[in-house]
């Protein structure tokens, strides 16, 4: 009681020695001390649990790249891809690029090319940053595949779109395909292409010029 007395006096000496324009906000700090005091705590309950959960997604996130590339390192052939395929539906969202990319190198390396192509249609509809780099993936394994028309529809659209920063890769691939599926027209323009963008190697693309245009 005492205490009680001797705090109210110490806000009364308090709120005269204040300005009277500021007695307005001292009181509804006084008359709300357990309300403003609850959203502090509030406050800084949900500040320590968004640190927490941010710890723990980190965390979370470290695990998954140390599982998978354990699982690279680990696993060959077809017991890479399996462990790849079960990792894939239990990875963080983060991490779901880096998957998908990983199994579908590893059906290019295991010559499963359907399943890879499919791998890298998936990654391409992202429409992210790996899109092209996809493409140009679906489209090799299209040809490792024996799908080489196919492969040429990917790369030529794929061709306006990227202007000049895949345009030697593509080139080779479009020159692969048009062989392949009889086209030779179109693989001696891709070629052409190279001998242009690449002198040092323009000998090599000249033969092959040659060499096709000897089969008209």
């Amino acid at each position: 009681m005492e205490q009680q007395n001797s705090t109210n006096e110490l806000l009364g000496q308090f709120q005269d020695s204040v300005p009277d324009s500021i007695h307005p906000f001292l009181n509804f700090l006084l008359e709300n001390a357990k309300l403003i005091l609850g959203i502090v705590a509030a406050i800084i309950i949900i500040a320590a649990g968004y640190a927490i959960m941010q710890h723990s997604q980190q965390k979370a996130l470290d695990q998954a790249a140390s599982q998978l590339g354990a699982i690279m390192i680990q696993y060959h052939g077809a017991d890479q891809i399996k462990q790849l395929e079960k990792f894939q539906t239990e990875a963080p969202s983060e991490m779901k690029n880096s998957v998908d990319l990983a199994l579908a190198r590893a059906y290019m390396d295991a010559s499963q090319f359907d399943k890879a192509a499919a791998a890298w249609k998936d990654i391409a509809a992202k429409k992210d940053t790996f899109s092209s780099i996809a493409v140009i993936g679906q489209a090799k394994s299209l040809i490792l595949g024996d799908k080489p028309d196919e492969a040429i529809s990917l790369l030529q659209g794929l061709q306006s779109k990227t202007g000049e920063t895949y345009k030697a890769t593509i080139n080779r691939l479009l020159a692969s395909a048009a062989v392949m599926s009889g086209n030779n027209e179109l693989a001696i323009q891709a070629y052409q292409a190279l001998m242009t963008d690449n002198p040092t190697e323009r000998m090599y693309y000249e033969s092959k010029v040659a060499e096709l245009k000897a089969k008209h």
